[in-house]
């Protein structure tokens, strides 16, 4: 055997010893702690003369036309057992404390004795607490989930954790749903959902995810604590343990009409378009119709972009004129959103698009945005918002008429308003300049289509909340 390889054995003999000897010092720190704790909690169960002589009696518990639009790009816990008879400090049960006798039997038998944990009990923690400190295995979660129920349709459901390290779990809400409001039971993982009002009736699909912990419950206190925390992290790092925790995510559906929106209404907030590249401020128009109830003209909106300073090509204007008269095209989508303003209306532009992700296809990712941008779409109809997209013109048009393509569409040039939405039918309600009329049905896949061409450009516009509504 040469040098070399001796000192390599050596040292590595070296790291087993250390391994063990801290091995062995924090199992004789948890068997400490193990006793102590167990003396403390036996301690407190202990009963005392006073105490069985209450005479306290209750126990309670409780169990054609292209406009080039410059297309950018509640964690509830369990109520606590009301407090009742001596512990409620009650006069009844202060009385009772009196029946008492002073003689020594009665001293004898209520000072009781605290009784110590077994020896097979002791053992058990030490093992408990030395294999999640140095060999934890991760949590498992099994979810089950019940149908709807009950006028709002509430969803309930477990996430039914299991520790496999000997200590419960706990659960935590990490990503909160984003259309209805969630409880969850920390310590028994049950939780219940219930969709916003907005949309109970035309139904909704949520998700929202929970962290499942098999570590809180073994965590030490104090000193000790701190000294298995980095042991735990040292074996997790090696491998020999493993994470404490997983996610899981809960998808929950509630079922109902589909239908988004007042298309019926809306209808009438619809225009034809005259001027050939004005498609921008007759959407806007058509927003502030739903919004305000006074429906602007196409000529009262070119007058106003006429006058307003573009806020992506200052200094000049929002709107130069026709494309034929000044060779330029139509508004910016964005100079849009800020005519919004005049009319005392907030909008928000949102994108969606991104690259493929998890082995996905870019169809596959394309898809999967489109469905983000729908659903978006959707609930802001559903809560009273109103939609501007832009779209590719001639899709939409040809869709209106029962043509429907399969022919890849690349660039939107047309901007329209939507009025509503049927997911039932697979319909979306357009006021479109372009077409005869307001609220035409068009089928869901063309339109996904035209609105899909660029990265489905989604402005959600509403009334502006004023301070006064803000104070209130």
């Amino acid at each position: 055997m040469d040098r070399s390889t001796a000192d390599t054995r050596r040292r590595r003999a070296a790291h087993k010893f250390a391994a063990w000897l801290a091995a062995g010092t924090i199992a004789a720190g948890l068997g400490a702690a193990a006793v102590s704790g167990s003396a403390v909690a036996y301690a407190d169960t202990g009963s005392s003369g006073a105490a069985s002589h209450s005479t306290s009696d209750s126990s309670n518990s409780t169990a054609t036309n292209h406009n080039s639009t410059g297309s950018t790009g509640r964690t509830v816990g369990r109520l606590a057992p009301k407090a009742t008879g001596a512990a409620a400090g009650d006069s009844k049960s202060r009385a009772s404390l009196s029946l008492v006798s002073d003689s020594p039997a009665a001293k004898s038998t209520a000072s009781a004795t605290p009784k110590l944990p077994t020896p097979e009990a002791v053992l058990s923690d030490i093992a408990r607490q030395i294999q999640y400190t140095f060999f934890n295995r991760t949590p498992t979660a099994d979810p089950t989930q019940n149908p709807q129920s009950g006028e709002d349709k509430q969803i309930t459901g477990a996430i039914n954790g299991a520790g496999n390290n000997g200590f419960d779990p706990t659960y935590k809400v990490t990503t909160a749903p984003k259309y209805g409001e969630l409880t969850l039971d920390p310590t028994t993982g049950h939780y219940t959902y219930v969709a916003r009002d907005a949309l109970i009736a035309p139904g909704i699909t949520d998700q929202f995810t929970v962290t499942v912990n098999n570590g809180a419950a073994a965590r030490l206190p104090g000193l000790l604590g701190q000294v298995q925390l980095l042991l735990h992290s040292v074996a997790v790092a090696l491998g020999a343990a493993k994470p404490d925790t997983i996610d899981e995510t809960i998808t929950v559906t509630v079922t109902g009409t589909g239908i988004y929106g007042d298309q019926q209404t809306n209808a009438k907030n619809w225009q034809d378009q005259d001027g050939d590249n004005t498609c921008v401020l007759l959407a806007v128009a058509s927003v502030v119709g739903q919004l305000n109830g006074d429906l602007p003209s196409e000529q009262a909106m070119v007058t106003l972009g006429k006058a307003t300073t573009s806020v992506v090509d200052a200094p000049a204007k929002m709107y130069l004129g026709t494309k034929k008269d000044t060779g330029f095209a139509g508004l910016d989508i964005r100079d849009g959103v800020a005519l919004l303003e005049h009319f005392s209306l907030t909008g928000t532009l949102t994108t969606f698009d991104g690259k493929a992700q998890n082995g996905q296809s870019v169809a596959e990712t394309k898809a999967a945005y489109g469905q983000g941008a729908l659903t978006a779409m959707a609930v802001a109809l559903a809560d009273g918002k109103a939609i501007m997209v832009d779209v590719d013109a001639t899709t939409i048009v040809d869709a209106s008429n029962g043509q429907v393509s399969n022919t890849v569409v690349t660039e939107t040039d047309h901007e329209i308003a939507v009025s509503g939405v049927d997911l039932a039918n697979g319909l979306v309600y357009v006021n479109d300049g372009n077409l005869d009329k307001g609220s035409v049905a068009i089928p869901l896949s063309a339109f996904m289509s035209a609105w899909g061409a660029d990265n489905f450009g989604l402005i959600i516009a509403q009334k502006a909340v004023t301070a006064a509504a803000i104070a209130a």
